[in-house]
């Protein structure tokens, strides 16, 4: 276990990631946190500092001021550079003491710490214990708290054998070591996670319990990045994050501190998510969109079925990145960032650009398998139309109508309902009317289509779709799902489909002049509990998303696009 978190230590960075976990670190242990880190600002050398027991003076409650540096502390991390360590600490001493400590911790010891996630390097080894030799004073002292030092408060204070048990242990550990088989890796976090998280009471425990998932989280993400692999990272992130909201959304609102608590470590996890997210679609899977079957030919298997699967995953993704980027650019407009607003329109508008590419050259995309599939088809939908470019995917609506219309009239590879894998596999078993009746049992897919048909006003194609619809899907239940008043409790952890499945009428599918837009719209103005659900009245709308995609639930229509 130790040698785990030491390279997760040694491999993080010190913005973002070491001044993240630092603090959460102190805090278990019983530090106050005075300040923590903040980009752009001038912090006098200081990048964290703490009230709490020093380990190294018999527990003497002590001032720390910490300057923190990623992996190992070289020479030109030591000595240099205004960034340098040697910097920073003079600032510390000729700044920070003199000037910026708080009138009531000003009798205090200082422990003035260099944290770092390697080690010292031998070559600056002697300059260093020079500079402390040189510079200590009856109540300034200087610590260093390397990789294996945090290591230890981690494995003794957050991981340790009391709080992390055996058995989570076990899960966690195998987590880590599959990273690179990503679907074992994701059901071991998955497994840990359940475990960390049920019954959450919004008390300190709680707390300590969330700040153990961040930490083992932020491990495998690391791991996942060194291996080159980040499907297990990604899963597991996006799980985190409607965990942790499932937690925050249950912490009684009299318990102001804890309630802060669960927000920071949510927004630390969120944060996390949308790294990786970033970090695989952008590394991962963008470079190739531009080349025709480029991301089919990955996929490296002979079936079309796990091409077919694969794709969508990925298109879901990318939109849904693009989502929350959007949901945060109106985030910090508000807050007048205009820095973090450019930066999110262009993650949003980037992630729309490498769905198109991807659409336009991998031909799979227009041949939906799952009814399900509606669920990625109507993200990127929905991201076109926040990026106010809906037309640049209307021909991809339009090529899967005409294209479903074929398959349902020849009965060839039509999507079906059936989720199960090796069902999936063998679609179709036959062509009778017996099977094909039973896969097309239900479906949100085609009212999904007919509805975006008629709000982008293609007529002809329209009528085309429909009628194939009356005559060969007469069978099929055509249905919508939303949210009722029981959902938020549910819906988070295990994605529960605690909602109301709503046929929609015959009259509206097969009567031309009947609008079956206008039907929707009434369904969703009748059926309003979705605006008490706690993620949609913060204009977090991508967490309800978020949900629906991880946990394979129909897109509320509220949210299909032109709505």
């Amino acid at each position: 276990m130790k040698l785990v978190v030491r390279q997760y230590l040694q491999g993080m960075t010190e913005r973002g990631e070491l001044d993240v976990l630092l603090p959460q670190l102190l805090s278990e242990l019983g530090f106050e946190i005075l300040h923590h880190p903040k980009i752009g600002s001038r912090q006098a050398g200081v990048d964290v500092a703490a009230v709490g027991p020093d380990p190294d003076m018999n527990g003497e409650q002590s001032l720390f001021l910490f300057v923190i540096k990623s992996g190992n502390l070289g020479r030109k991390d030591w000595d240099g550079s205004i960034q340098a360590v040697r910097s920073s600490l003079g600032e510390v001493l000729d700044d920070y003491i003199p000037n910026r400590v708080p009138e009531q911790f000003k009798s205090l010891p200082v422990a003035v710490c260099i944290c770092m996630g390697g080690e010292v390097e031998e070559g600056i080894r002697a300059q260093w214990s020079g500079y402390v030799h040189t510079h200590t004073q009856e109540h300034i002292h200087f610590r260093e708290w390397n990789g294996d030092r945090l290591a230890n408060l981690i494995l003794s204070g957050i991981l340790n054998q009391e709080l992390l048990e055996p058995i989570h242990r076990s899960h966690f550990q195998k987590a880590i070591a599959l990273v690179s088989e990503p679907d074992e890796s994701y059901m071991n976090f998955r497994k840990l996670l359940n475990s960390l998280t049920e019954d959450l009471k919004g008390d300190k425990k709680s707390v300590t319990r969330l700040r153990q998932v961040l930490i083992c989280l932020s491990i495998l993400v690391t791991n996942g990045v060194e291996a080159g692999n980040l499907d297990a990272p990604y899963r597991s992130c996006e799980l985190t994050v409607l965990h942790v909201w499932d937690a925050l959304k249950n912490c009684p609102p009299k318990r102001k501190k804890r309630l802060t608590e669960f927000y920071e470590i949510f927004d630390q996890v969120l944060s996390l998510y949308l790294d990786v997210s970033t970090k695989y679609i952008f590394k991962k899977i963008g470079p190739h969109t531009s080349q025709l079957h480029a991301l089919s030919a990955s996929v490296r298997s002979r079936s079309f079925i796990d091409i077919h699967l694969s794709l969508f995953e990925v298109l879901g993704r990318t939109a849904l990145l693009g989502l929350w980027h959007h949901s945060l650019a109106f985030h910090s407009k508000d807050n007048e960032d205009k820095s973090q607003f450019s930066e999110n329109l262009r993650i949003r508008n980037e992630s729309l650009s490498i769905s198109i590419n991807m659409i336009n050259n991998n031909p799979s995309l227009f041949n939906p398998m799952r009814d399900d599939h509606h669920i990625e088809i109507g993200l990127v939908m929905l991201l076109a139309e926040c990026c106010d470019k809906l037309e640049s995917l209307e021909g991809y609506l339009f090529e899967i109508a005409i294209r479903l219309e074929d398959r349902y009239s020849r009965r060839l590879y039509w999507p079906t309902c059936l989720h199960d894998y090796q069902n999936l596999m063998n679609h179709p078993v036959d062509h009778s009317d017996e099977y094909f009746k039973r896969s097309t049992v239900g479906s949100v897919l085609v009212p999904f289509l007919l509805v975006g048909l008629e709000r982008l006003g293609a007529e002809e194609r329209l009528a085309s779709f429909r009628n194939v619809v009356a005559n060969k899907l007469e069978h099929t239940t055509q249905q919508v799902w939303v949210p009722h008043e029981k959902t938020d409790s549910t819906i988070w952890r295990h994605g529960d489909s605690n909602g109301i499945a709503i046929s929609v009428p015959a009259m509206s599918l097969s009567n031309s002049v009947s609008s079956l837009s206008d039907e929707i719209q009434l369904i969703v103005d009748e059926h309003q509990d979705i605006t008490k659900m706690k993620a949609v009245q913060l204009q977090f709308f991508p967490l309800l998303l978020t949900a629906c995609r991880h946990h394979r639930l129909p897109l509320p229509p509220h949210y299909w696009f032109g709505g």
